[in-house]
Protein backbone atom coordinates (compact mmCIF):
# COMPACT_ATOMS: atom_id res chain seq x y z
CA UNK A 1 0.00 0.00 0.00
CA UNK A 2 3.19 2.30 1.10
CA UNK A 3 4.86 1.76 -1.96
CA UNK A 4 1.43 2.46 -4.38
CA UNK A 5 0.97 6.09 -2.48
CA UNK A 6 5.10 6.89 -2.94
CA UNK A 7 4.91 5.67 -6.82
CA UNK A 8 1.98 7.57 -7.76
CA UNK A 9 3.06 10.64 -6.23
CA UNK A 10 6.17 10.20 -8.05
CA UNK A 11 5.44 9.27 -11.54
CA UNK A 12 1.87 11.94 -11.42
CA UNK A 13 4.99 14.79 -10.78
CA UNK A 14 7.32 13.21 -14.48
CA UNK A 15 5.53 14.18 -17.19
CA UNK A 16 9.05 16.07 -18.83
CA UNK A 17 10.60 12.78 -19.52
CA UNK A 18 10.13 10.19 -22.17
CA UNK A 19 8.83 7.82 -20.41
CA UNK A 20 5.45 5.26 -20.36
CA UNK A 21 4.12 7.28 -18.16
CA UNK A 22 3.98 9.73 -20.24
CA UNK A 23 1.34 8.04 -22.69
CA UNK A 24 -2.25 9.62 -22.51
CA UNK A 25 -4.08 6.37 -21.37
CA UNK A 26 -0.98 5.62 -18.73
CA UNK A 27 -1.73 9.37 -17.24
CA UNK A 28 -5.16 8.34 -16.78
CA UNK A 29 -5.13 5.06 -15.22
CA UNK A 30 -2.75 6.58 -12.57
CA UNK A 31 -5.07 9.58 -12.09
CA UNK A 32 -8.10 6.53 -11.44
CA UNK A 33 -5.45 4.68 -9.23
CA UNK A 34 -4.60 8.04 -7.54
CA UNK A 35 -8.51 8.87 -6.97
CA UNK A 36 -8.65 5.16 -5.02
CA UNK A 37 -5.40 5.51 -3.00
CA UNK A 38 -6.10 8.53 -1.42
CA UNK A 39 -8.54 7.68 0.52
CA UNK A 40 -7.51 4.54 1.69
CA UNK A 41 -4.24 6.24 2.68
CA UNK A 42 -6.36 8.79 4.73
CA UNK A 43 -7.25 5.88 6.44
CA UNK A 44 -4.00 4.00 7.16
CA UNK A 45 -3.71 6.23 10.83
CA UNK A 46 -7.07 5.49 12.00
CA UNK A 47 -8.39 6.59 15.39
CA UNK A 48 -7.93 2.78 16.97
CA UNK A 49 -4.02 3.66 16.22
CA UNK A 50 -3.91 6.71 18.53
CA UNK A 51 -5.46 8.43 21.45
CA UNK A 52 -9.31 8.56 21.89
CA UNK A 53 -8.73 12.12 22.48
CA UNK A 54 -6.45 12.92 19.23
CA UNK A 55 -8.67 15.69 17.27
CA UNK A 56 -9.09 17.36 20.44
CA UNK A 57 -5.37 17.21 21.77
CA UNK A 58 -4.55 18.21 18.52
CA UNK A 59 -6.74 21.40 18.92
CA UNK A 60 -5.79 22.08 22.73
CA UNK A 61 -1.90 21.94 21.51
CA UNK A 62 -2.70 24.11 18.54
CA UNK A 63 -4.04 26.86 20.84
CA UNK A 64 -0.75 27.20 23.01
CA UNK A 65 0.23 29.39 19.70
CA UNK A 66 -3.21 31.15 19.56
CA UNK A 67 -5.10 29.06 16.79
CA UNK A 68 -8.79 29.98 16.70
CA UNK A 69 -10.75 27.46 14.81
CA UNK A 70 -12.94 29.99 13.22
CA UNK A 71 -10.73 32.14 11.86
CA UNK A 72 -6.49 30.65 11.51
CA UNK A 73 -5.31 29.60 8.71
CA UNK A 74 -2.15 26.44 8.45
CA UNK A 75 0.01 26.30 5.79
CA UNK A 76 1.33 23.04 4.22
CA UNK A 77 4.71 22.91 3.21
CA UNK A 78 6.81 19.31 1.76
CA UNK A 79 9.50 19.45 3.91
CA UNK A 80 13.22 20.46 2.75
CA UNK A 81 11.17 23.50 0.69
CA UNK A 82 10.49 25.60 3.83
CA UNK A 83 10.33 29.27 3.00
CA UNK A 84 12.63 28.28 -0.52
CA UNK A 85 12.31 31.08 -3.73
CA UNK A 86 13.15 30.46 -6.67
CA UNK A 87 15.57 33.19 -7.09
CA UNK A 88 18.77 34.74 -4.51
CA UNK A 89 16.56 37.88 -4.71
CA UNK A 90 13.85 37.14 -3.20
CA UNK A 91 15.36 35.21 -0.58
CA UNK A 92 17.18 38.81 -0.09
CA UNK A 93 13.46 40.17 0.09
CA UNK A 94 12.48 37.23 2.98
CA UNK A 95 15.17 38.46 4.99
CA UNK A 96 14.76 41.86 5.04
CA UNK A 97 11.07 41.30 5.21
CA UNK A 98 11.64 38.96 8.28
CA UNK A 99 13.82 41.78 9.93
CA UNK A 100 11.23 44.11 9.69
CA UNK A 101 8.86 41.67 11.24
CA UNK A 102 11.27 40.67 13.67
CA UNK A 103 11.79 44.99 14.80
CA UNK A 104 7.82 45.45 14.62
CA UNK A 105 6.46 42.92 17.36
CA UNK A 106 10.05 41.48 18.67
CA UNK A 107 10.54 38.01 16.77
CA UNK A 108 8.71 36.15 13.54
CA UNK A 109 5.26 36.03 14.15
CA UNK A 110 5.07 32.28 11.86
CA UNK A 111 5.99 29.33 13.10
CA UNK A 112 6.38 25.82 11.93
CA UNK A 113 3.83 23.76 14.30
CA UNK A 114 4.63 20.06 13.30
CA UNK A 115 4.41 17.45 10.72
CA UNK A 116 2.47 15.00 8.70
CA UNK A 117 4.34 12.43 6.44
CA UNK A 118 0.08 11.46 4.96
CA UNK A 119 -0.13 12.30 1.80
CA UNK A 120 -3.95 12.67 2.14
CA UNK A 121 -3.50 15.85 3.05
CA UNK A 122 -2.29 17.33 -0.53
CA UNK A 123 -6.11 16.24 -1.25
CA UNK A 124 -7.40 18.11 1.69
CA UNK A 125 -5.63 21.79 1.45
CA UNK A 126 -6.64 24.50 -0.38
CA UNK A 127 -4.58 25.09 -3.79
CA UNK A 128 -3.08 28.38 -3.78
CA UNK A 129 -3.54 31.07 -6.45
CA UNK A 130 -0.89 30.99 -9.16
CA UNK A 131 1.88 33.05 -8.91
CA UNK A 132 5.19 33.65 -10.78
CA UNK A 133 6.75 30.40 -9.57
CA UNK A 134 9.94 32.43 -9.44
CA UNK A 135 8.36 34.25 -6.42
CA UNK A 136 6.44 31.36 -4.56
CA UNK A 137 7.93 28.51 -2.64
CA UNK A 138 8.33 25.64 -4.83
CA UNK A 139 7.39 23.11 -1.62
CA UNK A 140 3.84 25.12 -0.53
CA UNK A 141 1.07 22.87 -1.85
CA UNK A 142 -1.72 25.18 0.42
CA UNK A 143 -3.64 25.93 3.18
CA UNK A 144 -6.34 25.26 5.77
CA UNK A 145 -9.14 27.32 6.68
CA UNK A 146 -12.37 26.51 7.63
CA UNK A 147 -14.00 29.21 5.33
CA UNK A 148 -12.77 27.66 2.49
CA UNK A 149 -13.57 24.00 3.51
CA UNK A 150 -16.19 22.53 1.18
CA UNK A 151 -17.84 21.11 4.26
CA UNK A 152 -16.17 24.26 6.59
CA UNK A 153 -14.61 21.86 9.29
CA UNK A 154 -11.85 23.77 10.86
CA UNK A 155 -7.86 22.67 10.34
CA UNK A 156 -7.65 20.63 13.48
CA UNK A 157 -10.58 18.47 12.46
CA UNK A 158 -9.01 17.38 9.21
CA UNK A 159 -5.30 17.61 9.93
CA UNK A 160 -4.24 13.78 9.29
CA UNK A 161 -4.10 11.84 12.96
CA UNK A 162 -0.34 11.34 12.25
CA UNK A 163 0.49 14.78 13.04
CA UNK A 164 3.23 15.17 15.55
CA UNK A 165 3.59 18.11 17.48
CA UNK A 166 7.27 20.29 16.34
CA UNK A 167 10.30 18.63 18.12
CA UNK A 168 8.98 15.51 18.88
CA UNK A 169 10.02 12.31 17.56
CA UNK A 170 7.89 10.98 14.54
CA UNK A 171 6.74 7.21 14.76
CA UNK A 172 9.31 5.62 12.75
CA UNK A 173 6.70 2.65 11.75
CA UNK A 174 4.19 5.64 10.53
CA UNK A 175 7.12 7.25 8.23
CA UNK A 176 7.86 3.40 6.48
CA UNK A 177 4.35 2.90 5.91
CA UNK A 178 4.03 6.16 4.30
CA UNK A 179 6.89 6.51 2.49
CA UNK A 180 7.29 10.27 2.01
CA UNK A 181 9.04 13.40 2.36
CA UNK A 182 6.58 15.00 4.91
CA UNK A 183 4.93 18.01 5.24
CA UNK A 184 5.64 20.66 7.55
CA UNK A 185 2.27 23.05 9.01
CA UNK A 186 2.74 26.81 9.57
CA UNK A 187 0.64 29.20 10.95
CA UNK A 188 1.42 33.09 12.14
CA UNK A 189 0.72 33.78 15.55
CA UNK A 190 -0.46 36.89 17.08
CA UNK A 191 1.64 39.58 17.12
CA UNK A 192 1.82 39.98 21.10
CA UNK A 193 3.20 36.41 21.05
CA UNK A 194 5.88 36.81 18.33
CA UNK A 195 8.40 37.06 21.05
CA UNK A 196 7.39 34.82 23.27
CA UNK A 197 6.71 31.90 21.12
CA UNK A 198 10.45 31.07 21.37
CA UNK A 199 10.18 29.55 25.13
CA UNK A 200 7.17 27.35 23.77
CA UNK A 201 9.32 25.94 20.91
CA UNK A 202 12.19 25.79 23.13
CA UNK A 203 10.28 23.50 25.88
CA UNK A 204 9.04 21.00 23.00
CA UNK A 205 12.72 20.66 22.29
CA UNK A 206 13.72 19.74 25.87
CA UNK A 207 10.65 17.32 25.74
CA UNK A 208 11.42 15.64 22.35
CA UNK A 209 15.25 15.66 23.59
CA UNK A 210 14.88 14.27 27.18
CA UNK A 211 15.35 10.62 27.77
CA UNK A 212 11.93 9.69 28.48
CA UNK A 213 10.93 9.81 24.56
CA UNK A 214 7.40 10.87 24.00
CA UNK A 215 5.20 7.97 22.36
CA UNK A 216 2.77 10.45 20.27
CA UNK A 217 0.38 7.91 19.55
CA UNK A 218 -0.32 7.62 23.42
CA UNK A 219 -2.65 10.16 25.16
CA UNK A 220 -0.13 13.84 24.90
CA UNK A 221 0.10 14.28 28.54
CA UNK A 222 2.96 16.79 27.78
CA UNK A 223 0.01 19.52 26.67
CA UNK A 224 -0.31 20.18 30.61
CA UNK A 225 3.60 21.00 30.91
CA UNK A 226 3.54 23.34 27.72
CA UNK A 227 0.76 25.20 29.03
CA UNK A 228 3.07 27.92 31.08
CA UNK A 229 4.62 28.76 28.05
CA UNK A 230 1.34 29.01 25.91
CA UNK A 231 -0.25 32.05 24.59
CA UNK A 232 -3.38 32.51 27.28
CA UNK A 233 -0.83 31.73 30.54
CA UNK A 234 1.84 34.08 28.78
CA UNK A 235 -0.76 37.10 28.17
CA UNK A 236 -1.80 36.84 31.70
CA UNK A 237 1.44 36.73 33.31
CA UNK A 238 2.39 40.10 31.12
CA UNK A 239 -1.35 41.14 32.36
CA UNK A 240 -0.54 40.42 36.38
CA UNK A 241 2.46 42.17 35.65
CA UNK A 242 1.05 44.92 34.10
CA UNK A 243 -1.82 45.36 36.77
CA UNK A 244 1.19 45.10 39.86
CA UNK A 245 2.85 47.51 38.16
CA UNK A 246 -0.04 49.79 37.96
CA UNK A 247 -0.73 49.83 41.31
CA UNK A 248 3.03 49.96 42.27
CA UNK A 249 3.51 53.41 40.57
CA UNK A 250 -0.37 54.27 42.04
CA UNK A 251 1.02 53.45 45.45
CA UNK A 252 4.44 54.97 45.32
CA UNK A 253 2.64 58.58 43.66
CA UNK A 254 0.06 58.49 46.80
CA UNK A 255 3.04 57.75 48.89
CA UNK A 256 4.74 60.75 47.76
CA UNK A 257 1.28 62.62 47.29
CA UNK A 258 0.89 62.04 51.54
CA UNK A 259 4.60 62.93 52.23
CA UNK A 260 4.22 66.29 50.40
CA UNK A 261 1.29 67.04 52.11
CA UNK A 262 2.90 65.86 55.37
CA UNK A 263 5.39 68.20 55.13
CA UNK A 264 3.24 70.96 53.79
CA UNK A 265 1.02 70.76 56.99
CA UNK A 266 4.24 70.98 58.98
CA UNK A 267 5.37 74.35 57.34
CA UNK A 268 1.72 75.90 57.59
CA UNK A 269 1.70 74.69 60.80
CA UNK A 270 5.05 76.52 62.00
CA UNK A 271 3.97 79.41 59.82
CA UNK A 272 0.54 80.12 61.64
CA UNK A 273 2.18 79.75 65.16
CA UNK A 274 4.96 82.54 64.29
CA UNK A 275 2.02 84.71 62.98
CA UNK A 276 -0.19 83.97 65.75
CA UNK A 277 3.27 85.35 68.53
CA UNK A 278 3.59 87.71 66.26
CA UNK A 279 -0.01 89.24 67.05
CA UNK A 280 0.49 89.07 70.44
CA UNK A 281 3.99 90.56 70.16
CA UNK A 282 2.10 93.98 68.22
CA UNK A 283 -0.62 93.77 71.23
CA UNK A 284 1.79 93.69 73.80
CA UNK A 285 0.67 90.65 75.40
CA UNK A 286 4.35 89.36 75.39
CA UNK A 287 7.77 91.05 75.19
CA UNK A 288 10.46 91.11 72.08
CA UNK A 289 12.49 88.62 74.20
CA UNK A 290 9.60 86.15 74.91
CA UNK A 291 8.74 86.31 71.30
CA UNK A 292 12.37 85.64 70.26
CA UNK A 293 12.11 82.51 72.64
CA UNK A 294 8.94 81.24 71.29
CA UNK A 295 9.76 81.54 67.95
CA UNK A 296 13.02 79.23 68.16
CA UNK A 297 10.95 76.79 69.95
CA UNK A 298 8.75 76.86 66.66
CA UNK A 299 11.06 76.49 64.17
CA UNK A 300 12.96 73.74 66.09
Amino acid sequence: MRTIVYHLMVASTNTTTNTPDNNPKNIRRLQQQKVQTIPKAENIISSSQVSDNRRNEIHEYLKLFGYKPDKTIIQVHITGFFRKKGQQQNNQKDKERHAATVKRYGGTSFVIVGRTHDPSIIETVVKPKKKNPLDTSPGYIGYLWKNKDPQKRAPHEVIPLDFTPLHLPYPTDWKNMFATKGFMLALHVPASFAKDKNRLTRDLYRIGKNGNVVDVKKEWTFINDLRQFGIYNVQQQHQTVSTTITKTDKNSSNMNYNANNEGKKVVDGKEDSVRKIKRRLAKGEISKEEYEELRKAIEL
